[in-house]
């Protein structure tokens, strides 16, 4: 008898793409009954006494691999609307009496190229009686807080969306919006995020981090040969060819086994230097607990604010919620919710297909650095941790192209602030 052998196609997966979904909770008021300002540590901000609570529960699609580089988009359902629903955005939305317990199954479904790919998850809440929620809204004098929320905070007082939102008030012929709310402070760093590519137009985006290297998701990556264009602050257009690219895998030794987050990273080599109307940027660090500590409730650094870019070069703001890949040991990856502070918020816009790659920053004097790019539509590789892999990979792909460059890249220093 005759035995046939197998064949693995596509790694033996079955479907075009596959996602986790990661729930997270955040403690939110129903109704104040009192509040007051408090400090602790290098966070500022109103602690609300409430007589009922609930908890907010967000959905986040974390994606665990791409067979294709067609994006996916995300819709959620309920079983039991009347009392939990879902909104378009996965924030899941509690509909009942204090003191109740109610469940629901929610179906995310997500559709690529056509297809649909559903997982349901459970989900329990209770509305109870009173606690103490504290809303972060800024830091205390010294504190490197204080340096990462105020730029943006004082930029977005009183601003508006309609007006102050698009980072160009037209695009090819390229001219900068001269209200976008961080061109008054932030038009020279502004020029390290290419609005444009040959690969992807307006989509799959480009971040200068050396003179000559850029980094953007892995899962809708611009190939060799594609242009990059940036724009300098006198709107002066600057293009750059792909001459070599790769994968960036976290490799470093504390990170033994990985998630597919933070391996969702690529790195460009470019034809020649940037000129300097062009101003790479640097990496958010990724050891930063001395410098921005954990709270009671809170993991250190969450709640600053950060800059994000969409293909319609629109600046979004989103809060930093945290580190570290959903694997253990952790991995390195930023992840990001919808802000909370009504000024914030006025500025926040939910992630969409064909917003993958592009950059998420914190805003710190005049530079910005870099924490992420979109991977899903709350997560990404966080840069700061994967400093060694990033250079190791600069040297390769100089290697390959026969010419040295020598760059690095630069992480941002926080140790002149107050440390913890």
């Amino acid at each position: 008898m005759a035995t046939l052998g197998t064949v693995s196609i596509n790694g033996g997966k079955v479907l075009p793409f596959w996602f986790d979904i990661e729930q997270y909770r955040e403690n939110t008021e129903v109704g104040a009954d009192t509040q007051a300002s408090y400090t602790e540590d290098d966070k500022e901000g109103t602690q609300y006494t409430t007589a009922t609570t609930g908890e907010k529960v967000t959905l986040i699609t974390t994606p665990l691999y791409y067979l294709d580089e067609f994006q996916v988009s995300f819709d959620y359902s309920s079983d039991n609307p009347t009392e939990i629903d879902i909104n378009p955005n996965g924030t899941v939305v509690f509909m009942v009496a204090p003191e109740t317990t109610s469940s629901a199954v929610i179906t995310v479904t997500g559709t690529s190229n056509g297809i649909a790919v559903k997982r349901t998850v459970n989900i329990t809440l209770t509305l109870s009686g009173s606690s103490i929620i504290e809303v972060i809204e800024g830091g205390v004098a010294g504190s490197a807080r204080k340096a990462l929320s105020d730029p943006m905070n004082t930029a977005l007082s009183g601003a508006n969306p309609a007006t102050q939102q698009k980072v160009y008030s037209t695009q090819d012929p390229y001219v900068r919006n001269t209200s976008f709310f961080l061109q008054g402070t932030h038009a020279e760093a502004l020029t390290c995020a290419s609005p444009w590519n040959s690969a992807g137009a307006t989509q799959r985006a480009g971040t200068a981090i050396t003179p000559r290297h850029a980094v953007c998701a892995k899962h809708y990556s611009i190939p060799v040969g594609s242009t990059l264009r940036f724009v300098a602050s006198d709107n002066t257009v600057v293009e750059r060819t792909v001459v070599q690219a790769a994968n960036i895998i976290a490799s470093s030794p504390l990170y033994p086994v990985s998630s597919p987050i933070e391996n969702d990273a690529w790195l460009m080599l470019l034809d020649s230097d940037l000129p300097a109307s062009i101003t790479h940027c640097k990496l958010f660090p990724y050891e930063y607990e001395t410098y921005l500590p954990d709270g009671t409730t809170t993991e250190g650094g969450a709640a600053i604010p950060l800059l994000a870019l969409d293909y319609s070069e629109n600046g979004i703001v989103l809060d930093y919620l945290g580190k570290d890949g959903p694997v253990i040991p952790p991995t390195p990856v930023a992840w990001y919710i919808e802000p909370t502070l009504p000024d914030r918020l006025a500025f926040y816009d939910p992630i969409i297909v064909g917003d993958s790659g592009n950059p998420i920053f914190a805003a710190i004097g005049s530079e910005l650095w870099l924490m992420s790019t979109f991977s899903g539509s709350g997560s990404g590789p966080a840069y700061g941790g994967l400093v060694t892999e990033l250079n190791a990979m600069i040297t390769t792909l100089d290697t390959l192209q026969g010419d040295i460059t020598g760059h690095t890249v630069t992480v941002g220093d926080l140790s002149s602030y107050t440390a913890y």
